[in-house]
């Protein structure tokens, strides 16, 4: 087990605007737990690592997030101080699962981040359809980079005389580590 005990965990209103509705918290350990950052980027599709400077950066979903660095993590977009708390025991349970089984995991140094909207948008068949639910590829597109929809949701990629595009771009999403907020 790499994270056995947290320090202290603070759980607040966002500093700058205590009308919001959401929760942030702060965890602090004594744990270096930044062995387990390339495996959790890998497993959890982390939005963004610095290997440098040793931090990971996770978005949940319903606008949920995690920034890890060696001896604390921030969490933000709570709903209430039992969500805090769950979030919390996810994440620990997390850390300590995939350290556990590292050795069966290829471990991921980069991070969603990299993906570029307008690439992804050259590899869209840009009919502008708005099946999908947004106006523009554009918009689709910048949507998909966030995570925030699927490749399903776009019904002309998956016609016969899109395949090419839409291999292309799975490839290139997959090669960020891609993943939809709500996959497993």
């Amino acid at each position: 087990m790499l994270l056995e005990q947290i320090k202290n965990y603070e759980i607040f209103r966002p500093r700058c605007d205590y009308t919001k509705e959401i929760l942030h918290g702060i965890a602090t350990f004594d744990t270096d737990i930044s062995p387990v950052f390339p495996y959790l980027n890998a497993e959890l599709g982390g939005w963004d690592y610095d290997r440098d400077n040793q931090v990971l950066m996770l978005k949940l979903s319903a606008g949920k997030g995690v920034t890890m660095q060696r001896h604390e993590m921030a969490i933000k977009g709570a709903r209430d101080i039992e969500e805090a708390h769950a979030l919390l025991a996810w994440l620990k349970g997390q850390i300590n699962e995939v350290y556990e089984r590292r050795e069966e995991i290829t471990p991921r140094y980069t991070g969603q981040a990299g993906l570029k909207v307008m690439n992804i948008l050259r590899l869209l068949p840009m009919t502008n359809c708005k099946v999908c639910g947004y106006a523009t590829c554009m918009a689709y597109a910048a949507a998909l980079r966030e995570g925030e929809i699927r490749l399903e949701d776009c019904p002309p990629l998956w016609e016969d005389n899109y395949r090419e595009k839409r291999e292309k771009l799975q490839a290139y999403l997959e090669s960020f580590g891609w993943r939809a907020l709500d996959a497993e």
